[in-house]
């Protein structure tokens, strides 16, 4: 695990009431940790969103795991929109793309994550899409 200095701050929070409790830290928390930590990127916007593009970056960070088909994201782009806690849901890819997350590149009919409409509201990032796969957990 990397130096509590350099975890963003929920997996900080998670680590000290971890190291307060006096038992070791629970596998399911090292996990949040890990996943919470390794999936913070920034990509530049052609990749997250459809529409042009200015080299503007955009912030994305999985906060929660809601189901095995749903997750809760955080979605920041400085120039445009935020979504605190967007909800997506699993889905099949229907045409091609690129992965809001990794870059990878989206065949169509690959299992994706899409963001939920709620209500009759389409969210301006409803283009995006990110492979389930790069939502597994990598060592580091």
């Amino acid at each position: 695990m990397k130096h509590p200095s350099l975890m963003d701050p929920w997996s900080r929070t998670l680590a000290m009431l971890d190291s307060r409790s006096g038992r070791p830290p629970s596998e399911a928390n090292d996990r949040l940790a890990l996943m919470t930590r390794s999936l913070v990127r920034n990509v530049q916007s052609k990749s997250a969103c459809v529409g042009p593009t200015d080299g503007h970056c955009v912030n994305i960070r999985v906060l929660e795991r809601l189901s095995e088909s749903t997750l809760a994201l955080s979605w920041h782009d400085p120039t445009s929109f935020n979504y605190s806690e967007q909800v997506w849901a699993l889905c099949t890819a229907r045409k091609r793309g690129t992965c809001a997350l990794s870059g990878q590149a989206i065949r169509r009919g690959q299992p994706v994550y899409r963001p939920r409409r709620v209500g009759s509201s389409v969210p301006l990032n409803s283009g995006a899409m990110i492979l389930a796969l790069a939502l597994t957990p990598s060592e580091d």
